[in-house]
């Protein structure tokens, strides 16, 4: 009988015995979805990451990462500077380094930034506006081999939301590792398995499903699959629900998918589609005309009134999504020979 193999422990699961299929609208690709009884890992099959996915700008957030340098800190990013121990400094690899956010904060914080992703685009957008040439354009594996050349060690590798998108999770980690001086940590972020209103989210988007995400943790999943890869002093949170982050899923459990409506609204106002689809709160602030800045702040004038709408429902979907917080921040260190 034919079976597959978990990502995580390897252990063997019976093929015919997955959870959920799924058909992607990307590739058209049915994927099916299992559930490992050892380390409580849920993962996709086919297990293939596909890079070119990230440039084709399938998810809204992508854009963004292409049209701006995002200065606002997702909650996640957060957690690293309230938990990370603040006697460690150094060199610092941020793995799918996106608009290059978190890389700002942290120069700010005195790290020395370094940062990779195998989205060309962002990559470009970064150096342009962080004006640094320690970004590149390459997968975890490139830079590993170039590392090696350079004989590059760092003192801290963070990767956010970068966990889940692996197809070779242990040999992704393994490859971390090898860049670490002993020592040095790891910290970064994944979805939150079991995060509040998640069924709707998975029913209504496409984001947390492959091709884009292949693995789903649990608080539990995550702190196993960190310690099969023997990193020390181990610690996962939850991540705290804030109201920005609720409002959009009390706004998908009552009306649905809003995304075509609510970017008809953004070119409307913006007169923009394309800047419409990439709008972020941090494009305020990167807007280069007065005109632009006037209609950046009536979206969020329009936004605001959505969540004085809301807020009745958020205030009491929050009192039961107090520790359903939608990520998981992870941090770990690697141990000394």
């Amino acid at each position: 009988m034919d079976k597959v193999k978990c990502p995580i422990c390897y252990t063997e699961v019976e093929e015919r015995n997955f959870k959920e299929t799924y058909v992607s609208p990307y590739n058209n690709q049915e994927y099916k979805r299992y559930e490992c009884p050892n380390c409580d890992v849920h993962w996709w099959e086919p297990l293939k990451i596909i890079p070119e996915f990230y440039e084709s700008e399938v998810f809204e957030y992508y854009i963004a990462f292409h049209e701006v340098i995002g200065t606002k800190l997702r909650e996640y990013h957060k957690a690293f500077f309230k938990h990370f121990p603040s006697n460690v400094r150094g060199k610092l690899l941020d793995v799918g380094c996106g608009d290059g956010r978190f890389l700002r904060h942290a120069k700010e914080q005195g790290f020395e930034i370094w940062g990779i992703d195998f989205d060309k685009k962002s990559v470009e957008n970064v150096k342009r506006s962080l004006g640094i040439d320690t970004v590149f354009a390459k997968s975890l594996e490139e830079f590993y081999e170039y590392a090696k050349e350079k004989n590059l060690k760092f003192d801290v590798i963070t990767f956010f939301e970068v966990l889940e998108h692996q197809d070779k999770p242990r040999e992704f980690l393994e490859m971390v590792k090898g860049l670490l001086k002993e020592g040095g940590y790891i910290a970064g972020s994944v979805p939150n398995r079991e995060r509040f209103l998640r069924e709707v989210d998975w029913k209504i988007s496409d984001a947390d499903k492959p091709p884009h995400h292949f693995l789903r943790f649990s608080q539990k999943s995550l702190e196993n699959t960190l310690k099969l890869s023997n990193f020390e002093d181990t610690n996962v949170f939850v991540v705290e629900l804030t109201y920005d982050e609720l409002y959009p899923y009390v706004e998908m459990k009552i009306f649905g998918k809003l995304y075509e409506l609510r970017n008809l609204v953004k070119g409307l106002v913006l007169g923009d589609k394309r800047k419409a689809t990439a709008y972020v709160d941090d494009i305020v602030a990167s807007s280069t005309s007065y005109s632009e800045k006037i209609r950046a702040y009536t979206l969020k004038g329009i936004r605001l009134m959505r969540n004085v709408l809301l807020f009745p429902f958020a205030f009491w979907y929050m009192k039961k999504a107090q520790h359903q917080g939608p990520n998981l921040y992870f941090q770990a260190r690697k141990p000394y020979n």
